[in-house]
């Protein structure tokens, strides 16, 4: 799976390594990765992993989407096809972070998305703004 992660103006694109997700989103993520279509096994483990009723997440571009506004509060959802119009991205964006993965449908892309945005590290809690030292 390819994923993009950009802040502010800086974009880099890498592929997955095995040391970039824990536990069971990093298995999650490899069964996205060998998934080409629809699989009722997947969906169970997608809700499972999120905490969200079951449904056919891998199959359905609108139970795909209801996941993440459900599961991902905050993130903007986009939706495309790359350039040779052949393979969908879906990209999921919040606070100047922007990752986006590919995949053979919408769907998985999204679900892709989804858990690469989960599998991120915690972000540093900004300082107060009474903490920042003078200019």
């Amino acid at each position: 799976m390819r994923m993009g992660f950009s802040s502010d103006t800086v974009a880099v694109e890498f592929r997955r390594d095995e040391g970039q997700m824990a536990g069971d989103w990093q298995e999650l993520a490899r069964r996205l990765d060998r998934a080409s279509g629809c699989d009722t096994a997947l969906d169970a483990a997608v809700a499972e992993a999120f905490e969200q009723p079951a449904a056919d997440y891998s199959a359905s571009v609108d139970a795909a989407r209801r996941l993440v506004a459900a599961a991902l509060p905050g993130w903007t959802l986009h939706l495309g096809f790359g350039a040779t119009g052949v393979f969908p991205y879906a990209g999921l964006a919040a606070d100047g972070t922007r990752i986006v993965c590919d995949a053979p449908t919408v769907p998985l892309a999204v679900l892709r998305v989804a858990v690469a945005v989960r599998a991120l590290p915690p972000r540093p809690a900004s300082p107060e703004p009474s903490a920042l030292p003078a200019s």
